[in-house]
């Protein structure tokens, strides 16, 4: 007498997956039948930025000799090309002898060889698309802005036409949360909570990230253990950035998409534009000199202003670029600091007392070798 099993998946009918063991049957004898063995683990992976790895374990009972595995996924987006299908136990004498594809199905057929009448546990994996994922976070701003608590969330879509009555979803960076998830369903979970990270509150003007004459105000925190971080990579997602008073309340201050931030770097936060802050340009010089038939250097020099008409002193970071090759000459003044970040790129920093006393940046180099 044949013995029949099922193995599902799904509760509904937007996702029949079956698998039915029987004796070898001739090969247009298809087993579909009706007996639930117990899903006994489901682990969900989102190893892959676009598919999640679906494991999953069944016990299923086999007669001695050649037994049909039967497996279908009407309506289910799992790639048939990336199932796997083995024991469990590594020592197993049990044998996959091969793998057929009925024509016109989302379907295919194992047959096993088993060398005795026994029960065995088996595991089941493969790709499966439509389950989006997406990372968040939520900062929350001390009163003194020098430190926040920081929220990593990480977010879930079921639009795979599978549903999980329960299962242990595991994030990219190992996190393991336990959920049910039907079709259709999408649920948010906090996975990481990092409290007392140092944060760090600059003034930087930058005319590639924003119009002239304009200074952004950035929160920024390094992804380090000394700083309160450090445990992972951080991955790309909208940042909600809150503010404490001290009252304890806390308010909406704004977000931005934190880009992904490896172990050692910086994830910087735009929270607006700086209001009493005023920066204004003016060129001062731009000569041509030494001209070389149609070679020529050129001398310039770049004056800034700034006004800071807070009470206390600003420190703003000027982010200046130059194309081409350049060397910055002695004369200019005005910073406390400056860095060459590469050929065409120097950012300098500038002490900027409060009350709208004006400080003037100075920026003399030369461009060499233009066409």
């Amino acid at each position: 007498m044949k013995t029949k099993l099922l193995l599902t998946l799904a509760a509904t009918a937007a996702f029949t997956s079956f698998i039915g063991v029987a004796t070898e049957q001739p090969a247009h004898a298809r087993i579909k039948l009706a007996t639930l063995p117990d899903k006994e683990a489901v682990v969900v992976r989102f190893d892959h930025p676009n598919v999640v790895i679906v494991e999953e374990e069944r016990t299923l009972t086999l007669q001695k000799g050649v037994n049909n595995v039967d497996f279908s996924w009407a309506g289910t987006n799992i790639d048939k090309g990336s199932i796997i299908f083995r024991p469990v136990d590594e020592k197993s004498t049990t044998v996959v002898l091969s793998t057929s594809y009925p024509p016109g199905e989302a379907a295919l057929t194992w047959q096993i060889n088993a060398t005795e009448a026994r029960s065995e546990k088996f595991r089941l994996s493969y790709l499966m698309a439509n389950i989006q994922r997406e990372t968040d976070y939520r900062a929350v701003v001390s009163a003194d802005e020098k430190t926040c608590t920081f929220r990593h969330y990480f977010k879930i879509r079921n639009w795979s036409g599978g549903q999980f009555d329960e299962a242990d979803f595991i994030t990219r960076d190992g996190k393991t949360f336990e959920k049910g998830l039907a079709n259709g369903e999408a649920k948010r979970v906090l996975v990481n909570r990092w409290d007392n990270v140092k944060l760090v509150k600059e003034y930087n003007y930058d005319p590639q990230r924003q119009s002239e004459g304009k200074i952004l105000t950035d929160y920024v925190l390094k992804n380090a253990k000394d700083h309160g971080l450090g445990a992972i990579p951080l991955e790309y997602g909208k940042v909600r950035i809150y503010q404490q008073d001290s009252a304890g309340t806390t308010a909406f201050t704004g977000e931005d998409w934190g880009r992904f931030t490896p172990i050692g770097d910086d994830m910087r936060l735009n929270i607006g534009i700086a209001q009493d802050i005023k920066v204004e340009f003016k060129k001062m010089v731009n000569d041509i000199e030494n001209r070389r038939g149609n070679v020529y250097d050129t001398n310039e020099v770049d004056e800034y202003e700034i006004k800071n008409f807070k009470d206390g002193e600003a420190e703003v970071i000027f982010t200046l670029r130059v194309d081409g090759e350049w060397e910055m000459q002695n004369s200019s003044s005005g910073y406390t600091s400056f860095e060459r970040i590469d050929n065409e790129t120097i950012k300098f920093k500038v002490k900027v007392p409060g009350k709208g006393e004006p400080v003037k940046l100075k920026f003399h180099y030369k461009r060499l070798n233009n066409w």
